[in-house]
């Protein structure tokens, strides 16, 4: 299984330990291939709302060299696992930069067919509340770049750092990891078969009839039109 993982900061703390209890539990059931990136550091930039993705396609992205890595990435894996802790009731900054900076993929734009078959995973934690709010930015992100299965984890750990956090949270920590790896390698190894999520199905049709209708740009509308996507084709 390969896996990449994107960590919207750069501290090895709950939410890194989180996800790498995760990874561990998959790895006892199936050889796993990892490739980690950590903001801001393999991606520094905001994004500065020019609108050449949208336009012009993604390689005339100022920032192009850092965010290429990460796409290309994301399109060789199985998995794609967004991790982010709580900060201000939702992401980190930078995760928010990524996500910004990835808007041309979404189904309203230029979806990657390779998207369409993969699985993903949010992870995030707090020390209080906010863990709802950051959870649907990312799964927002992961639905709508048209991945077919979804997963959360979410976990209050009641602590500051992962060594504050209590032998009982851990531990119970550990357990759910270890049931949310198994659905998740189960939902890797169907991944290709025929369910087909509704919601999906139904967005996909109305972003369908709406690049029907566009000549308003030309990038996105020659994206679909190429992929027979206009004519009844689908990339799932």
């Amino acid at each position: 299984m390969k896996i990449t993982v994107i960590n919207g900061n750069m501290r090895y703390g709950s939410t890194w330990h989180c996800t790498h209890e995760i990874i561990e539990e998959l790895q006892k059931q199936v050889q796993t291939d990892v490739t980690e990136f950590s903001l801001p550091k393999d991606m520094p930039h905001f994004c500065n709302g020019c609108f050449s993705c949208i336009y012009n396609g993604e390689d005339t992205c100022p920032h192009n060299a850092c965010i290429k890595p990460l796409v290309n990435a994301m399109i060789a894996s199985d998995l794609i696992i967004l991790a982010s802790p709580v900060y201000g009731f939702d992401v980190s900054g930078q995760m928010k930069a990524l996500i910004d900076h990835l808007c041309y993929m979404w189904m309203s734009h230029r979806p990657n067919p390779e998207m369409f078959q993969k699985v993903g995973l949010t992870v995030t934690t707090s020390a209080g509340a906010g863990l709802r709010h950051t959870t649907k930015t990312m799964k927002n992100s992961l639905v709508f770049w048209g991945i077919k299965k979804v997963y959360t984890f979410k976990f209050p750990v009641s602590a500051m750092q992962w060594s504050d956090v209590s032998e009982h949270n851990k531990a119970k920590i550990k357990r759910d990891a270890r049931r949310l790896a198994v659905q998740i390698s189960r939902s890797v190894r169907n991944s290709r078969k025929s369910f087909n999520p509704l919601f999906r199905s139904i967005f996909f049709r109305m972003m369908s009839g709406m690049q029907k209708k566009n000549d308003w740009n030309k990038t996105d509308r020659d994206h679909w039109e190429n992929r027979g996507w206009l004519t009844g084709s689908r990339p799932f």
